[in-house]
């Protein structure tokens, strides 16, 4: 009897120990909780049955790029009311029979930018099984969709760029045999024969055409880099040097606000170096006799840093999709800035607003930026001269 009153007290005694076991472990369930939460690497939100606010975590705050932290217990339209889609989605889901397990909807925040949010709906349940309340679990996911829109154009290109050498070849013969004749005849004319100014002005044109052909191929040829290690500030200087023997004049001054410990990054260096010639010559020559150029440099967080969290043996790591930061040049100038209806076709190949341009240079400037997987872009208020944004990924290593 003894031995089977032991026993009974071991067996009750194991659940009570075991029970006080785990409550020695958490300690403090709640702040447990709030730590899963906030500890996320996405946004939540989430509502109570009468569509108030329970739970938004730090990075929610983040990627909807709220003014303050919303309320626990705010009716969601109010706490949410610069997203009213955002609070739509969790307001309409108690009458949802099956939720969106992945979805994506366009926001624009306060300051005006444009972000594309991929989220999944899901209900919380309580004892009974039925819902306590509603959860959006979302990400930003504006990088990745430049990433395949990036991609997208460069097929595009590949394939332009493979027609557009065929037809240059095609109409290159029929122009060299047009400027060789012209040069024939005028052989046979006399030096006073009107003749001959009109032969010149054939031969001008058809030398004008042969650069716009060369212009194309430039921009549609698939660009090949050379990547190494280097240091932005010196590739400035060196650019700012050549930009300013072409067409500096003794009333522009420049401004230098360097921020200084960039380390060296993977870039091919004569290309950008080319990116930033072209966009201190186009500032010089937006101010012409006088002005200030103040060229900034900075490093900003990447907005989502695009980390792959696995990668299978034996895959090499693409280290364009693992930095954290971009390197950012700023070049701004005093010029009369750029009219609002050229703003969206400054890019484009051909498209220039000078009498002597080309309109190759911007869009070769973006072609290069991009195949860099970085991001250019302007702002220009209104008569108060135009500031161009480079940003170029800060990858400091990894093969070429």
């Amino acid at each position: 009897m003894r031995a089977i009153q032991d026993a009974h007290s071991r067996e009750t005694a194991a659940p009570a120990a075991s029970a006080a076991s785990t409550r020695g472990y958490l300690a403090d369930p709640e702040a447990f909780c709030r730590g899963i939460i906030q500890g996320m690497r996405c946004g939540i939100l989430a509502v109570d049955r009468r569509r108030r606010l329970a739970i938004a975590n730090d990075l929610a705050v983040q990627i909807l790029e709220l003014s303050r932290p919303p309320r626990p217990g705010q009716p969601v339209e109010e706490a949410l009311q610069d997203h009213p889609q955002v609070a739509r989605i969790l307001t309409e889901s108690f009458g949802m029979a099956s939720l969106p397990n992945r979805a994506e909807i366009g926001i624009q925040t306060a300051t005006g930018k444009q972000k594309t949010v991929g989220f999944t709906l899901s209900f919380i349940t309580g004892a009974d099984g039925g819902p306590l309340g509603a959860a959006v679990f979302f990400k930003d996911l504006t990088h990745v969709e430049h990433r395949e829109e990036q991609e997208r154009l460069r097929d595009r290109l590949a394939a332009l760029g493979e027609m557009s050498a065929n037809l240059a070849h095609e109409i290159r013969n029929p122009l060299a045999g047009i400027e060789v004749s012209c040069a024939l005849l005028k052989r046979r004319l006399s030096p006073e024969d009107n003749g001959r100014e009109i032969l010149d002005k054939v031969v001008g044109e058809v030398r004008r055409l042969n650069r716009t052909i060369t212009s194309s191929l430039e921009f549609v040829r698939p660009l090949s880099l050379s990547l190494a290690p280097c240091a932005l500030e010196p590739l400035l200087e060196e650019a700012l040097q050549v930009a300013e023997g072409r067409r500096g004049r003794p009333g522009i001054r420049f401004e230098r606000r360097y921020v200084g410990g960039i380390p060296r990054f993977l870039m091919d260096r004569a290309q950008l170096r080319q990116v930033f010639e072209n966009l201190f010559l186009n500032a010089m020559e937006a101010m012409g006799e006088e002005g200030v150029l103040t060229i900034e440099t900075d490093t900003v967080a990447a907005p989502e840093a695009p980390q792959t969290p696995y990668r299978p043996p034996g895959v090499h790591a693409d280290p364009w999709r693992q930095f954290e930061r971009y390197a950012v040049v700023r070049v701004s100038d005093t010029g009369p800035g750029i009219a609002e209806e050229y703003r969206d076709k400054l890019f484009y190949p051909f498209f220039t607003t000078k009498k002597q341009g080309s309109g190759v240079g911007l869009s070769m400037a973006r072609k290069i930026v991009d195949s860099h997987r970085g991001l250019i872009d302007v702002e220009s208020p209104h008569g108060r001269g135009a500031t161009f944004t480079v940003r170029i990924p800060l990858v400091r290593g990894g093969e070429e």
